[in-house]
């Protein structure tokens, strides 16, 4: 059962809107993980049930969605000179260390 908008609320998305936002993050992510083409199928496949309507799995399937994604992109920390430099700057608070 595919999900239509309903006509009261016209600002709805499109059926298959997790689908395509999931499609364009894993179009362009990089492949880090050894099993890059299994976690794309298995993201799309939870999209795919996220637009379909997962009923009372909604949280459950959207989580693991989540964990999915996450392991596809990994995040990336900043290491830039502002960085350093805000840790620079850092001062202790309480009681200074007594030689």
């Amino acid at each position: 059962m595919v999900r239509r908008p309903a006509d009261d609320h016209p600002q709805q998305a499109s059926p298959t809107c997790v689908v395509e936002a999931v499609r364009s993050v894993t179009d362009d992510a990089p492949h880090v993980a050894a099993a890059h083409d299994a976690l794309v199928a298995i993201a799309l496949t939870l999209a795919w049930k996220l637009d379909e309507g997962a009923g009372m799995a909604t949280a459950a399937v959207a989580s693991e969605l989540r964990a999915t994604l996450s392991q596809l992109i990994p995040e990336v920390e900043a290491d830039d000179e502002l960085d350093d430099f805000l840790a620079a700057l850092r001062t202790p608070v309480g009681h200074p260390e007594e030689p």
